[in-house]
């Protein structure tokens, strides 16, 4: 093919196979780069996936990725060829678009070459396909010395533009240069701020005012729009007339959700995104590409104002610190009749609970009243909005019980668990099944309601792998729960994880789990077992054998928690003792760390040990987790807290993940650590959550970070009384 004899001349004498790529010989490069302009789209949305997922996976740049630059540029400036937007797309998240500056290497590498084609993507911008002009928007910001220039470039440009999407996509990337420009230069706020007051499409307004918003200082400059105006104009753009058609048959007042449809559990490839609204391909490839593809097509099916979402999403998000604006933005829309912008709310309700502090019970209980909505993705999506709160979803508590009782499913497949009725339990084709997210949330804020639920889900086969971890929440109050617990322990086998969860329900209910004890002392030993035999407490006389036994062993799984259960059933402090020193004699800072630990709880050491602790509180490990457990062990066996004080200011420094840990050592101080007000202080001063950044997410963020709050309250009223906390 001559087209092809062209496009790629000189790809062949290439020595690929010499370079590597994330899944190894970059032999298959030249057939990916030839499968992008394929006539099929099927092969060409096959050769797309293996360019995000190999040449460029998660953002990597190779030097295969930097080789098939050029063979990617000349695609792009063919306007005869397919698959041009997507090659665009591609080489703007290749130039690293997002962030260009401080590169090195094959970054450096791949952003100079992307950059050193400015003229093209000028000419571009008046390319014959409106998707090309709206993809090519998106490869400006990768050129850092043409920032000027693109952006007279694009402000000139949006006047004869007539495209939405391409619309859109020029505003937010003349957002993107002006975060870039310096702060003293006005021109891009003025720009956007008169496309705010004066542009007559709503959508395009909302993207302006979300990029002006975004800007920084941003707070300091009297506003031209306040969380009213952007509220009416959303209510204008989502207005039939000012969207695409919704198909035939739908329905104004409803959401049309494709059956098994599920969110949020796919990745974007880097550089993928686009605001372009999804038209249904008719094909598949089983690709992550084609996922993404087709989850966008399924969200956008049925609506009345398709592309809406994204809209709502960036305006909370340009809002950034200021909890208050997208509370109010936020919730007026949940109030809303209509269901969409209801919908469209949720995601960006849960990002602002998840990422920052502040007083969400009005969002919250919104939030729960979706769950009783007549929608199926809404109460779906709320639900799963709240399945990790714990007890900040209090607020919704009544609304998730009453959802959850009144379902004709208490059981479904994954697939249909979008359907309308929130079940206790989720079924998996080929995995375990799991509690439900409704039913999780109603769990993690320890209202009762949830018990009965969670012990039929108890009783059932095969049981969910996390029931049992949902109750222990309940502690002592899930006694009623113990003839079930003692019915499915012996026919769980070890390494189960579900049999580790009903052990520690057995320690988390206490001393009322005595019946337990047979079970506990005939089964299999594995490391919760100690722990729930001390936990409970009576009938130490039968344990005090076995966990002997068991602290000998040359396991640190068994013999840690074993020694820790003697010492606690029966002062058993030479146990303690022996297997601190066998951790010291290992090789392993994991076994180091125990060893501190288990020497801090007994509050004992012999004077090698004592040594060994403060070298080991000095030692500079990365994350100071070690010296922390180290200083803790020391305050434990010495009361003097000159060793411990600049290890845990060290820590609290270096690593937010240990904060929670060092508050409560503060606390144990008490005045000594008085020095720690300033930072106790900051940190209660936060608005962003200690935890939350932009490249991770845990189950455990908010409740870590609620947590974090109350240690670092009872650290204040410890070392300088209550006024501290007030002050």
């Amino acid at each position: 093919m001559a087209v092809d004899a062209d496009l790629f001349a000189g790809l062949d004498e290439i020595r690929w196979a010499r370079m590597r790529h994330a899944y190894g010989s970059a032999a298959d490069v030249p057939g990916l780069l030839r499968g992008l302009i394929d006539p099929d789209p099927a092969v060409r949305e096959s050769a797309l996936d293996g360019m995000y997922a190999a040449v460029h996976h998660q953002g990597d740049v190779y030097p295969c990725t930097v080789a098939a630059i050029p063979y990617l540029l000349r695609v792009a400036e063919r306007p005869d060829l397919p698959g041009r937007p997507e090659v665009v797309r591609l080489l703007a998240g290749i130039g690293s678009a997002e962030d260009p500056t401080a590169l090195s290497g094959q970054y450096r590498k791949a952003n100079e070459a992307v950059a050193a084609a400015y003229p093209l993507w000028e000419r571009l911008l008046e390319d014959a396909d409106p998707r090309v002009r709206e993809a090519v928007a998106g490869v400006l910001p990768a050129c850092a010395r043409q920032r000027r220039a693109a952006l007279a470039c694009l402000t000139g440009r949006l006047a004869g533009e007539d495209d939405e999407a391409a619309r859109g996509a020029i505003v937010r990337t003349v957002g993107t240069l002006a975060r870039r420009e310096d702060a003293d230069d006005p021109a891009p706020r003025d720009w956007l701020a008169r496309l705010v007051t004066t542009e007559s499409d709503p959508r395009l307004r909302l993207v302006a005012l979300t990029e002006l918003t975004s800007l920084p200082g941003a707070p300091d400059v009297p506003p031209v729009a306040d969380v009213d105006d952007a509220l009416e104009m959303l209510a204008a753009a989502y207005e039939p007339a000012t969207a695409a058609t919704a198909p035939a048959g739908c329905e104004t007042d409803t959401l049309a959700v494709p059956a098994g449809f599920e969110t949020g559990t796919l990745a974007v490839p880097a550089g993928f995104e686009t605001g372009t609204l999804a038209v249904p391909a008719g094909f598949e490839t089983g690709t992550l590409v084609g996922a993404v593809r087709r989850l966008r097509e399924q969200d956008e099916a049925g609506r009345r104002s398709p592309g809406t979402a994204a809209l709502v999403r960036g305006l909370s998000a340009s809002f950034g610190d200021r909890v208050n604006e997208r509370t109010r933005l936020l919730t007026g829309l949940l109030r809303s009749p209509d269901p969409e912008r209801r919908l469209d709310a949720l995601t960006p309700a849960g990002a602002l609970v998840d990422g920052w502090r502040g007083d969400h019970g009005d969002l919250i209980g919104l939030v729960g009243e979706r769950v009783r909505d007549g929608h199926p993705l809404t109460r779906s999506r709320a639900a799963g909005v709240l399945e990790h709160l714990g007890d900040l979803a209090a607020p919704a508590a009544d609304a998730l019980a009453s959802a959850l009782e009144a379902t004709t499913g208490r059981a479904l497949p994954h697939t249909e668990a979008d359907g309308g009725h929130l079940p206790w339990v989720i079924e998996r084709s080929h995995e375990p099944p799991t509690v439900s997210p409704a039913l999780r949330a109603l769990s993690g804020t320890g209202d009762a309601r949830a018990l009965p639920m969670l012990a039929w889900a108890l009783d059932r086969e095969p049981m969910p792998y996390d029931a049992a971890s949902c109750v222990i929440r309940f502690g002592p109050r899930a006694a009623p729960l113990l003839p079930l617990l003692l019915r499915r322990l012996p026919g769980l086998p070890a390494g189960d994880q579900r049999r580790d969860g009903v052990i520690h329900v057995l320690a988390a209910i206490g001393p009322a789990a005595a019946p337990a004890l047979p079970d506990l002392l005939g089964g299999p030993m594995t490391p919760p077992v100690p722990v729930a035999l001390a936990a409970i407490g009576s009938g130490a006389g039968d344990c005090l054998p076995v966990l002997r036994r068991v602290a000998a062993a040359q396991d640190r799984r068994l013999a840690v928690p074993a020694a820790r259960a003697l010492w606690q059933l029966a002062r058993d402090a030479d146990a303690a003792l022996t297997v601190a020193g066998r951790c010291l004699d290992d090789d392993s800072e994991y076994a180091w760390r125990e060893a501190a630990d288990v020497l801090a709880w007994l509050g004992q050491a012999t004077g090698p040990q004592i040594a060994r602790l403060r070298r080991l509180a000095r030692r500079k490990d990365r994350y100071g987790w070690l010296s922390l457990s180290a200083a803790h062990a020391l305050w434990r066996i010495t009361g003097d807290p000159d060793a411990v004080l600049p290890v845990l200011e060290r820590v609290w420094t270096t690593n937010v993940h240990a904060r929670r840990k060092v508050a409560s050592l503060w606390a144990e101080l008490g005045p000594a650590a008085a020095d720690s007000y300033r930072l106790l202080t900051a940190e209660l001063g936060r608005v962003r959550r200690h935890n939350a950044g932009e490249d991770g997410y845990s189950t455990a963020q908010v409740t870590d970070d609620e947590d974090l709050l109350a240690r670092c309250r009872a650290a204040l009223n410890a070392i300088g009384g209550r006024d501290a906390v007030a002050g």
